[in-house]
């Protein structure tokens, strides 16, 4: 699966104009703030419905604009899939998505064509708070399972429900009934993650060793505080259920959930010590992008997919000899868009590939080796 061609208008800094995206490796290269990371968030957007960076979606619109459109030609089993999402701007950002003239739901949308984005934010998955690495798990588990997307905004609406009970004064019967919805679907996410980690546990190691780890090799492991996650899967939501009634008294007081798989978190140790603790700044870059590429080999593995990579500001914090490694991972069959304020560092060290220059949020494809400033 690969992005043939893609058409934007109104999105950040971005030139409205339309791109031919070719297989293999494609460089984006310019000064800062010339549009390098909008571009690469657009393809993100475009595929993910989300980006990469924190803030509102608002953001995305051009000052100015109504809104954006993103619309592109995407490869699917030998077919040329046409995909577009509209959005306009208002008190929050309205989005319809279409596949040629049939609009769709998120859901199926997200299914057509996944986007590995990667980028110096990726650090949150080693120093962040346990929501950056749930949303990590939690995107992996939907492109593993497509049904995880709805189990997991089914849980979020129950959720909200008994928050609302905590924070008024909650009948027992009307706790039960969402208790027991909390507990079922809860299970399912919870399955959902632990398949998720027990596949980059199986297969981060070797990532890790492409790319030049010299450490001892890390260790995941899925954390429940509660401690419901222990349980055998056939057990596991009766014991979320339980475990929910035990501390209905205490949670009123607090006035918000503290237990289920909202609360929990993947674990990063390397020889037993937290990962945040003994890594620097470019061993937590590397394994952080390790564990990126690694939930892509787990879906080319499941699913038979190889989603095209988006790596923003591809250098920072990483070596030479690192950097090296990384391009020569991403130069093989598949599709991958790097950017890069270090024009001459990257270039150098690639070995084949396309050349964007980015000037003033229009893109000028660079003639095979050309190198004009």
């Amino acid at each position: 699966m690969a992005l043939h061609r893609l058409s934007l208008t109104g999105f950040r800094n971005l030139a409205a104009q339309e791109l031919e995206v070719r297989a293999g490796l494609t460089v984006v290269v310019g000064p800062n703030g010339s549009g390098k990371t909008n571009l690469l968030e657009a393809l993100a957007v475009f595929g993910n419905l989300a980006s990469f960076r924190p803030g509102p979606a608002l953001a995305w619109v051009q000052r100015g604009a109504r809104g954006f459109t993103l619309a592109g030609t995407v490869g699917r089993g030998g077919a040329a899939v046409e995909l577009r999402q509209d959005a306009r701007a208002g008190r929050t950002l309205g989005r319809m998505l279409f596949r040629g003239a049939r609009r769709l739901g998120a859901a199926e949308y997200l299914e057509l064509f996944p986007v590995a984005a990667l980028s110096g934010h990726d650090r949150q998955l080693v120093w962040g708070a346990p929501e950056d690495r749930r949303r990590f798990l939690d995107r992996l588990c939907f492109h593993l399972h497509p049904e995880a997307l709805e189990v997991l905004q089914r849980y979020r609406r129950a959720l909200r429900q008994r928050n609302a009970l905590l924070a008024g004064i909650g009948r027992e019967e009307e706790f039960e009934a969402f208790e027991h919805d909390l507990a079922f679907l809860g299970a399912r996410i919870v399955g959902f993650r632990q398949v998720a980690v027990a596949g980059l546990e199986k297969h981060v190691g070797a990532e890790l060793e492409a790319l030049g780890w010299s450490l001892p090799r890390p260790v995941l492991r899925y954390n429940s505080p509660d401690g419901v996650a222990v349980a055998e899967p056939a057990t596991l939501a009766a014991r979320l259920r339980a475990a929910l009634a035990a501390s209905r008294r205490r949670e009123r007081a607090r006035g918000h959930t503290a237990v289920g798989p909202h609360r929990h978190d993947l674990v990063l140790t390397v020889q037993g010590a937290p990962a945040r603790e003994v890594l620097s700044a470019g061993q937590g870059k590397l394994l952080a992008t390790a564990l990126k590429l690694t939930a892509m080999t787990l879906l080319g593995e499941v699913r038979g997919r190889t989603p095209t990579v988006v790596f923003d500001d591809v250098d920072a914090e990483l070596d030479a000899v690192v950097l090296r490694r990384v391009l020569g991972r991403l130069q093989g069959d598949g599709q991958a868009l790097l950017s890069s304020a270090h024009e001459e560092m990257v270039l150098s060290r690639l070995a084949a590939g396309t050349v964007w220059r980015m000037r003033a949020g229009t893109v000028e494809v660079v003639p095979a080796g050309g190198s004009e400033a």
